[in-house]
């Protein structure tokens, strides 16, 4: 019996210290790949040495002598932070879109992406060398050797960028199908089945006489993938024609939306323009694009800008630029009527009244109208659906009284309800589940097998069948029954099955009811699939106020698990002002670093959830002041 203690007493020594050793070696593989902001590099490529600054945040602040030398480091640092994202975002951009080997670049154009392709790569035989866990965790597994950077790569991004701000079928998690067929009987519903694109670019200005500053500003908000990490990298770039702050995409050298020391500029995605402009723009790509980006970087103020933009942008975007006086635009008229003939625009609705709401604006009162949480659908709809239903009690012969006066005290609860969508308040869950109980109810009949139909709440759509538009009351008719069914009939039956649904989930005490125990944020580290393990231990799930038709958006998921999670929505935004204080005032979901492992993976996050900005300028003396780490770059001799 000892002896067989002993064997067993060995084997269970043994195997916890190969498990012991295991994960030592997996954790300093991992640690080995978080990247080290205070350390020098001598590397090939520039002319000059670069400094880069990390300030408090991780955002890098680069000077050089010279614009190339600038470009390069940020591709060295885009590679340090985000470099399996940008292999990611490399392989999807070339898979949509063959990237084009004989396009007319401008010159600065060219220069640019060729000097940022070179700091990629630089980092790149960086981690060629060894010691740097192969440059990112999910790149352990990767045997072969890293393709070099090329600017194709990096039109490629910006290509399959400019094409997930047009209407398509994908992704299907976010998207309803555009194919289906709608019976005779029924009328055409175009809102029902239009394609929405995967992201979304908004701009909100104010004119000088407007804000408290006396100088203009410009807010924006982009709305797109919640993942880890964020789709958007923040940078200072000190540029011999001035300095330029704000965001940019991993794998492109330019500043997306930012502000120089002359003029802020932002882009606005539109609804359909004239026919001859979007014929005349529609083959204007990547290197139009980024050729619009290198003359705002280089613009004297905000007309200049909006010239220098003339012509480059692709149809269905719009530039909208600021300097210290003026506000302008291009295309300057633009439809912004939706792309069909019914519905408001809910959440532009919203943002009309908090414009008309005051006259004048600080910065604090933009931020703030910019994390409105009040859904402007709720607004609207919540009284179409239980106008028949407020402060009634009207039992069914066969139904109970405590039933009854259940469902009354819920409307009548909502009766009071401002449409505000905090995550500690169970109005907005028991509208929502409304919402969704009711599209089923209309639907379902007509659309049995598609439930990725019916299963997303569609307010638009709705609002035009209970105030009959165009005689789409007709949908509320059960198609199979011979009697033909009201819409007061049907919001009824769909009240009862929403309180089913939420009676069932969180109990019969509507005082334990809340949004948020529903409508959770969800992040998921997209070098994962979805769902798994590891996606679980390096993800955000938290729940959140807001909802699809307020200011901060959050969409909701087509999951039965979690209905109204959210893994699209807002993703970036911002306030830009050339006031006398020179601050601007960015934000995203998450940190800098791609890394589950770096302190600065998700450490916005919090800030994000609360509404806090980081506030931004270009002077290096404030970033080092309390800097996450300092490094040169040196030519190598």
């Amino acid at each position: 019996m000892k002896k067989l203690f002993k064997v067993l007493l060995w084997a269970f020594l043994s195997i916890a210290g190969l498990a012991a050793a295991a994960t030592g070696l997996s954790w300093y593989l991992l640690s080995a790949s978080v990247p080290d902001y205070d350390e020098d590099f001598s590397v090939s490529g520039i002319e000059g040495p670069v400094e880069v600054v990390r300030d408090a945040s991780a955002v890098p602040h680069i000077s050089a002598e010279s614009s190339a030398d600038i470009y390069f480091a940020l591709g060295f640092v885009h590679a340090q932070d985000r470099l399996g994202q940008m292999l990611r975002a490399r392989q999807a951009g070339n898979a949509i879109s063959a990237a084009p080997q004989s396009l007319e670049l401008a010159p600065n154009v060219a220069t640019a992406l060729e000097a940022y392709a070179n700091g990629v790569n630089a980092w790149i035989e960086e981690v060629a060398k060894g010691g740097r866990g192969r440059g990112a965790p999910e790149l352990l597994l990767l045997e072969r050797t890293i393709r070099q950077w090329r600017s194709s790569d990096s039109l490629a991004i910006v290509q399959a960028f400019l094409a997930s701000l047009r209407p398509q079928d994908s992704p299907a998690d976010l998207h309803r199908p555009a194919k289906a067929i709608i019976p005779d009987d029924r009328p055409k519903s175009p809102e029902l089945f239009l394609d929405r694109p995967d992201a979304r670019l908004n701009a909100w200005a104010l004119p000088a006489d407007r804000t408290v500053s006396k100088a203009p500003i410009i807010a924006t908000d982009v709305t797109g993938s919640l993942s880890l990490p964020s789709q958007w990298y923040l940078a200072d770039i000190q540029l011999p024609s001035g300095a330029v702050i704000g965001a940019t995409l991993p794998g492109v050298p330019f500043i997306i939306i930012g502000k120089s020391e002359s003029v802020a500029w932002s882009f606005r995605s539109t609804a359909s323009l004239a026919l001859d402009d979007a014929v005349a723009r529609a083959e204007i790509g990547a290197e139009g694009f980024l050729a619009a980006l290198s003359r705002l970087q280089r613009s004297s103020g905000a007309e200049n800008a909006a010239n220098a933009a003339a012509g480059l942008l692709p149809s269905g975007l719009q530039v909208v630029t600021a300097d210290g006086e003026a506000l302008a635009s291009w295309p300057k008229d633009v439809s912004r009527k939706p792309p069909y003939a019914g519905a408001p625009d809910f959440r532009g609705l919203r943002r009309t009244i908090l414009d008309e709401r005051q006259s004048i604006f600080s910065v604090d009162g933009v931020i703030a109208a910019q994390q409105d949480s009040v859904s402007a659908a709720a607004r609207f709809l919540l009284p179409l659906m239980a106008k028949e239903l407020w402060f009634k009690e009207d039992p069914l012969e066969t139904e109970p009284k405590p039933a009854s006066q259940f469902r009354a005290d819920i409307v009548n609860r909502l009766a009071r309800w401002n449409g505000e969508m905090d995550r500690q308040s169970a109005d907005p869950l028991v509208f929502w589940a409304w919402v969704r109980a009711l599209q089923r109810r209309v639907l379902e009949d007509e659309f049995p097998g598609m439930e990725n139909l019916w299963a997303r709440s569609d307010p638009e759509f709705l609002y035009n069948v209970l105030t009959d538009r165009d005689g789409r009351a007709i949908w509320c008719d059960i198609r199979q029954s011979e009697k033909r069914e009201t819409c007061d009939e049907i919001v009824r039956a769909a009240l009862d099955d929403a309180l089913g649904w939420l009676v069932e989930r969180h109990g019969p005490d509507p005082a334990e009811w809340y949004w948020g125990s529903e409508h959770s944020v969800v992040m998921e580290w997209s070098a994962t699939d979805p769902g798994g393990v590891i996606a679980d231990i390096a993800g955000i799930m938290e729940p959140a106020s807001g909802g699809p038709y307020t200011q901060k958006s959050t969409l909701f998921s087509l999951r039965d698990a979690g209905p109204f999670d959210s893994r699209y929505g807002t993703n970036f935004q911002a306030v830009m002002s050339l006031a006398d204080d020179d601050h601007s005032y960015f934000i995203a979901p998450a940190g800098q670093s791609a890394h589950p492992l770096s302190g600065f993976y998700d450490n916005l996050f919090p800030m994000w959830m609360l509404g806090d900005y980081l506030i931004m300028n270009t002077n290096n003396s404030i970033a080092g002041s309390a800097a996450a780490g300092s490094s040169r770059l040196s030519p190598l001799s």
